[in-house]
């Protein structure tokens, strides 16, 4: 039996493939450097975790597995290279996983893990039993891995670092196209040649559906079917309304239309997520009554804008945006949501480079927040840059005014629950570890607050 090694094991992708792997009947095993919820779960379905890269750590290994994230120095990746082990990207093992199954694949700079969670979830629900691994854990799945039956494999297509054209669609759904990532691209023309040589791997265009409302899309004139609020959309929603318990919208394609889509999330953006997951779903003949009742029992996506806990009479989100545009839609959504209640933005930016690349529009994506509560940059394994906090901080003051504090992370907890009001609306925001801040803030808060009914 072939055992495999992964370098990284926690992370969210290489979690995922991790499980893939034990539902086929392989052995695995791996490694990270601090221990997780994830890797606790790993362990709880027989995976053996070594917190600490040492090379000793490869024990019986055949295949080793690393991702983008784990260097060339890494101590296991060159102790693989001396023993002549199979030495696999994260990118690579994802494609073999998929060899004899129909990949369906969801690229895009936002909205990826959403959008590939209503896919799988959906054809779930219309019993096409589909392998899937995301980028996040689906509410009502529980795991962000899983092997099917079925011939179709949701997945998402990583545009961060190429690993999106190694392997070609049969069917696909591109989301939005935006710079991100430009330490790796290096200029916006060669990242949008990559999707262009995406668009042209897909198999089976009428299977690939992409986002009219996206102006770069558009101009990449991509085949298959748009969908969009546009009027150019081949497939158009309209009549979006927001609601307590979700949002609603029309869907429709030609002269057939399939009215009141009901959705348990909330924005805008999730209504362009829920159709195309339909849009596609439908493509590969899946009923429309099944899925309707799928799009209401689809319980969100783990950090997607996901309701933590009410303390008294202060609410907690948390959401995984890091980009502006990610950031300035999720605030929209909770807007939209709460009302006037007082909403007060826990924010840690992610990566010295993303924050250099996309400076000015950090300083325009929080318009909808009462208080933004800044606190340090997560480096991500980054080296700092001097000086960027300051003058990030610095433009967004000029834009927010006194909407704007400061906090460092080792005092953000205390220092933002000193900040609360009864009836607020906290939501914890960034990629880094920020989520866990939130919990600690309300608590804090209730000590001190009178925040009873």
């Amino acid at each position: 039996m072939q055992r495999y090694h992964l370098i990284g094991i926690g992370g969210i992708g290489m979690s995922a493939l991790a499980r893939i792997l034990v539902q086929q009947g392989f052995e695995v095993q791996g490694s990270d450097q601090k221990e997780s919820f994830l890797i606790g779960e790993l362990r709880q379905e027989g995976i053996s975790v070594q917190i600490g890269h040492t090379k000793e750590a490869l024990g019986s290994a055949a295949v080793v597995v690393y991702s983008s994230d784990i260097r060339d120095n890494n101590v296991e990746r060159m102790e693989a290279e001396r023993l002549g082990l199979p030495l696999l990207h994260r990118s690579e093992l994802l494609d073999i996983c998929m060899r004899g199954k129909k990949p369906l694949l969801v690229t895009g700079t936002h909205g990826k893990t959403t959008t590939s969670s209503l896919l799988a979830h959906l054809l779930i629900e219309a019993n096409f039993d589909p392998a899937f691994v995301v980028g996040g854990i689906p509410l009502g799945l529980g795991t962000n891995g899983r092997w099917g039956l079925g011939e179709y494999f949701v997945a998402e297509a990583d545009e961060s670092d190429g690993s999106f054209l190694k392997t070609p669609a049969f069917g696909a759904i591109v989301t939005n196209l935006e710079n991100d990532h430009l330490c790796y691209w290096k200029q916006p023309e060669v990242l949008d040649r990559a999707f262009s040589v995406f668009f042209s791997q897909v198999e089976c265009p009428r299977h690939l559906f992409w986002c009219a409302d996206d102006v770069r899309l558009n101009s990449l004139r991509p085949p298959g079917a748009s969908y969009g609020f546009s009027e150019t959309a081949d497939w158009k929603l309209s009549g979006y309304v927001q609601m307590e318990e979700g949002l609603c919208f029309d869907l429709s394609f030609g002269a057939v239309c399939y009215p009141s889509l009901q959705v348990s999330l909330f924005g805008r953006h999730n209504a362009l997520n829920a159709a195309a997951a339909f849009a596609l779903a439908l493509s590969l003949g899946a009923e429309e009554a099944a899925l309707r009742q799928a799009l209401i029992s689809f319980a969100g996506v783990k950090r997607r804008l996901e309701w933590k806990k009410k303390v008294g009479t202060i609410e907690l989100f948390d959401d995984y945006g890091h980009h502006p545009t990610e950031i300035a839609a999720t605030l929209s959504a909770l807007r939209a949501k709460i009302g006037d209640k007082r909403l007060v933005v826990i924010f840690q930016p992610h990566r010295y480079s993303r924050v250099q690349e996309l400076m000015d529009l950090f300083c325009e994506c929080f318009d909808q927040a009462d208080l933004v509560v800044m606190t340090d940059i997560y480096a991500a394994g980054e080296r700092p840059v001097e000086g960027i906090l300051d003058l990030l901080q610095q433009k967004m003051k000029a834009r927010l005014g006194t909407k704007l504090t400061y906090f460092p992370r080792e005092k953000l907890e205390e220092a933002a629950a000193g900040l609360l009001s009864r009836f607020d609306v906290v939501l914890t925001i960034g990629a880094g570890d920020v989520t866990h801040s939130g919990e600690g803030i309300l608590n804090k808060a209730g000590v001190c607050l009178p925040i009873g009914p």
